[in-house]
């Protein structure tokens, strides 16, 4: 499989769906050094995410993206050159193979494997902009139930910073079913830190935008995964036919990058990564 999955691209719904952790793919010449059940954890990927992408778009009759990348050998979702973006641990798991990366395989790593989607992705923005339209960008995440010997007990999450105008009635309508635990900036809150997708492509845009979490025993069958979609996509039908979500978010949000955050320059730096 190639690390990046064009799903029904050329759909015309002016909403995007972004899945940035959908696989575990490690591409050929790259060695990790990790256990493959290690890979198949929530470090590798997030689990059950790119089916609830799959059907959330077919249900909103959306395109979508997908990036099938480990996180492991560059993590779409981090700024390139931050020590997460090619961690030599992750959640206690060493991963020799980023140990002492040369500047010519950190440059490859986002060359050919961070850059592809990103463009992908602001090349869609790009067009419907062109076309007067400001788009809609949904990130799906999951999320592992525990993390650091700390129980999560959210069933979903709804990450926002700003822009509330899909994350409000989202959340509103989760909450609406007694038998979900909803979090709200949880278990990752967007106010701290959105993650690279979400923040370059939206909240520096001023584009509508929400970042849904799912937790991975949730969907980690497909069965499960399907009917989350499709929870998910009851409640957003109505939110994305409002035809005045489709316009900038005139209030405060992100306003300016982090220093060196553009992924343009990211592949021609000398910078070291560590």
């Amino acid at each position: 499989m190639t690390t990046l999955e064009p799903y029904h691209i050329d759909r015309t719904a002016p909403c995007l769906i972004v899945a940035d952790h959908a696989g575990r793919v490690v591409p050929e010449g790259v060695e990790l050094g990790v256990d493959p059940d290690d890979l198949a954890r929530h470090i590798g990927w997030d689990i059950g995410a790119a089916i609830v992408t799959r059907q959330l778009a077919d249900r909103l009759s959306a395109p979508a993206l997908l990036c099938h990348v480990t996180r492991l050998v560059i993590d779409p979702n981090r700024r390139p050159r931050l020590p997460s973006s090619m961690p030599v641990v992750s959640d206690g798991t060493v991963v020799p193979g980023n140990r002492d990366l040369s500047e010519e395989d950190v440059q490859a790593r986002i060359r050919e494997h961070f850059l592809p989607y990103h463009r992908a992705i602001a090349r869609w923005i790009g067009a419907k902009r062109r076309d007067g339209i400001a788009p809609v960008l949904i990130a799906v995440h999951s999320f592992t139930p525990r993390m650091l010997g700390t129980s999560r007990p959210w069933q979903v999450g709804v990450l926002w910073r700003g822009d509330r105008r899909i994350s409000a009635p989202l959340l509103d309508g989760l909450r609406r079913d007694p038998s979900i635990c909803v979090g709200d900036n949880l278990p990752y809150s967007g106010q701290e830190d959105f993650g690279y997708t979400i923040n370059f492509h939206a909240q520096r845009t001023h584009i509508p935008h929400v970042m849904v979490e799912l937790r991975q025993n949730e969907i980690d069958r497909p069965d499960t995964a399907l009917a989350w979609a499709d929870r998910l996509a009851d409640l957003l039908v109505p939110i994305l036919a409002d035809p005045g979500l489709y316009e900038l978010y005139g209030g405060d949000n992100l306003e300016t990058l982090p220093e060196g955050m553009s992924w343009r320059d990211a592949a021609s730096s000398s910078a070291s990564v560590r």
